[in-house]
């Protein structure tokens, strides 16, 4: 999806303010081998020497340590009465607060039956409305009696119901992914009607918008506005031109407007009179869009949170309550007030006429839980920091502490380097270094060139730089390569480094004197496009000439590759597409020496002179070296992570730090001491883990 850069932070360091609960460690249950409770730093100890001491495989193979990283970030939100209804994301299931307008307090949550959250949310005799995902149900919430009802299913398993809107007369209407679909629920009849593909090609109805007659919906990646007949159901683009992504959509006084890529457009119900607005050069998109009783149109754009006015032809900026923040809502409150939702979980009042505004943090509500973990990585004097929805989590198990940093987007990828901990984040591609220690936030830059999501991060010592590996938006195939520069904050970037592919994952060649990077490639780009290429490829780049120096398909046909290690001259995979799939290939003559096949895909380590995959569905094992087939080390750890499986490891220990369901946990992974319920062992559902890494 066209999603966000965020505005550059510029030069200085920026303190960041620590917020929510602090996380303790689950003392009933943390414990280490020599039962201190206190993981510490191990010592330095060799495979053979802890193979021959008696009951080193005595203990808990998995301690957990309490919640790895809150949440209270939202996706819906509407408004009733004098309420904001919002829903959670990364609850399972999901969570719809009730906000009181005059006070903003938290007066109530319920629960939804299934799902992951809902981005979409609208109101209609009374009624909330909420399109869930990864399973597309719509529900309906009553708040006189409280109670829920789940009305539908709206599309296959790993689907999204991605915006929700009322017509006039009162008739709810829903667009959907993967599939692209409109339909139609009639609260009158209890009806629920699939009216059809919007576009042909176009996975996404991001955004939608109704009047008397027609229903509108704003697809994406290419941005046509297609109007459906509200009566006969019949449709046909009134787009004159694709805009570029839809982003959101209103239909209000004979005219229908939207934010598009980078436009903000007008066009009348029939797709004539166009009016293209650019947006300001600092944004990326605009999030959200509403418009008062009298017509006047506000909007708010992304990265930098502000909010703009139109004035003719162009949009003039108001205030900025929440910057470099996501929007989800924007409406008008009878008090001449204007109420917007922010990704993060905040919710903000502003004034239009003074420009003044009050925030509420959600996070110190009951609208906080444990949220899905992005990243993770072992950091200086057994500090672990773990990256969630908005947040990085700095835990300090021996001690028993926690402290929480808001940044501005999801951080996919974490590392270290001395006593710092560098994040690149999606969707803004913004890389930030963090002084733990003192909570500060600094920015390297933004690796912008139309990429939006960090796959792999590498510290590569010999050049003191960071290897990022990213791919494009939805729609777009080239991927790159980004070397940032910690010591002078710069950011280089090879953009289409792999042909035609993202980049998934990087690795270092670990023989003596060597200065080549691998790069692994996906010929799916950024979804939602037709790839290019048949097979997804190894590249072997040269980090002093900065050059490709060659480039292999492991297997033929396979579409796309999730994560690679080397060890000993030995480069280790695994697939994305077949899913699971795994191999070594040996980089001299570039021939592939073994493979097999895994329940899912995830990110490999290696530790120890071992090779280590950690996969979806809880599941961590040995593939090399020498190993014919892929031997199970740990089962049983459920499904915390938003992104492929993590370790983050101990130094000279078979101890790895990871999470068992959604706490932090510290698990032991000799793999003399195998833990493993083969019964319990089941491949998770890959189309419900398509769509939630997708989007």
């Amino acid at each position: 999806m066209e999603r966000r850069r965020l505005l550059h932070a510029g030069a200085g360091l920026v303190a960041a303010s620590v917020v929510g609960p602090v996380l303790a460690p689950a003392a009933a249950h943390a414990r280490t081998a020599d039962g201190t409770g206190a993981p510490g730093a191990p010592g330095p100890e060799s495979r053979a020497a802890s193979a021959g001491t008696a009951g080193h495989c005595s203990g808990p193979a998995v301690s957990t340590y309490g919640i790895a990283t809150y949440t209270a970030a939202i996706v819906g939100m509407t408004v009733l009465g004098g309420h904001a209804y919002v829903v959670a994301r990364g609850q399972n299931p999901p969570l719809l607060g009730e906000i009181e307008l005059a006070s903003g307090k938290l007066t109530r949550t319920v629960r939804l039956s299934r799902g992951e959250g809902g981005w979409a949310a609208t109101v209609s005799g009374g009624q909330v409305y909420v399109g869930t995902y990864p399973v597309p149900d719509l529900h309906r919430f009553d708040p006189a009696t409280g109670s829920v009802t789940q009305l539908g299913t709206i599309g296959p398993s790993g689907g999204f119901v991605w915006c929700l809107t009322t017509a006039p007369d009162g008739t709810v209407y829903a667009g959907t992914y993967p599939r692209g679909e409109v339909w139609e629920y009639s609260p009158a009849t209890g009806v629920l009607r699939n009216l059809g593909v919007a576009m042909p090609g176009e996975q996404y109805v991001r955004a939608i918008a109704a009047d008397d007659r027609y229903v509108y919906a704003g697809t994406l990646p290419l941005g046509h506005v297609v109007a459906y007949d509200r009566a006969t159901g019949a449709k046909r683009s009134i787009t004159p031109t694709p805009y570029g992504g839809a982003a959101c959509l209103l239909a209000r006084g004979g005219r229908v407007i939207g934010g598009f890529g980078r436009s903000v457009v007008d066009l009348a119900p029939d797709g004539s009179d166009a009016r293209v607005i650019p947006i300001p050069a600092a944004e990326r998109l605009v999030d959200a869009i509403t418009s008062t009783d009298d017509g006047t149109v506000y909007c708010v754009g992304r990265p930098t949170g502000t909010v703009y006015r139109r004035d003719g032809n162009a949009l003039v900026p108001v205030a900025a309550p929440t910057p470099l923040d996501e929007h989800r809502a924007l409406f008008p409150l009878p008090d001449g007030r204007l109420l917007g939702g922010a990704g993060s979980g905040r919710l903000w009042w502003l004034d239009l006429n003074g420009g003044g505004s009050t925030t509420v943090e959600l996070i110190d509500t009951a609208m906080a839980g444990p949220d899905p973990v992005q990243s993770m990585t072992m950091g200086t004097r057994g500090a672990v920091h773990v990256g969630g929805h908005f947040s990085i989590t700095t835990h300090r198990p021996a001690q028993g502490t926690s402290r929480r940093i808001p940044v501005s987007g999801e951080p996919k990828q974490l590392r270290t380097a001395g006593d710092r901990v560098y994040a690149a984040l999606y969707p803004s591609t913004e890389v930030l270094e963090l002084d733990p220690d003192r909570g500060r936030i600094r920015s390297l830059g933004f690796i912008d060139n139309d990429q939006q999501r960090p796959t792999d991060m590498v510290y590569a010592r010999a050049i003191d730089q960071f290897l990022i590996a990213s791919a494009p938006p939805a729609g777009r195939l080239k991927g790159a390569l980004t070397l940032a520069d910690r010591a002078r904050r710069r950011l280089t970037v090879y953009h289409d480094v792999i042909t035609d592919q993202s980049v998934m994952s990087l690795a270092l060649d670990d023989r003596l004197g060597s200065r080549i990077a691998y790069l692994a490639g996906d010929t799916w780009g950024g979804g939602s496009v037709t790839p290019a290429r048949p097979s997804a490829t190894i590249v072997a780049f040269d980090l002093w000439r900065r050059k490709v120096l060659w480039e292999v398909a492991p297997f033929e046909g396979y579409a796309s590759l999730q994560h690679i290690e080397v060890l000993d001259g030995v480069l280790y995979g695994v697939y994305k597409r077949l899913a699971g799939t795994w191999f070594a290939m040996d980089l001299k003559t570039r021939t592939v020496l073994r493979s097999g096949r895994l329940p899912s895909y995830g990110e490999l380590t290696v530790q120890r002179g071992e090779v280590f995959a950690s996969v979806f569905g809880g599941l961590v094992y040995r593939i090399g070296p020498d190993v014919d087939e892929a031997q199970p080390v740990l089962s049983g750890l459920g499904d915390g992570w938003y992104n492929p499986p993590q370790l983050a490891w101990e130094r000279w220990s078979w101890h790895a730090w990871g999470v068992s369901g959604r706490e932090l946990a510290r698990l032991r992974l000799d793999p003399d001491c195998v833990s493993v319920n083969r019964a319990g062992i089941k491949p998770p559902d890959e189309a419900i883990l398509e769509s939630l890494l997708a989007n």
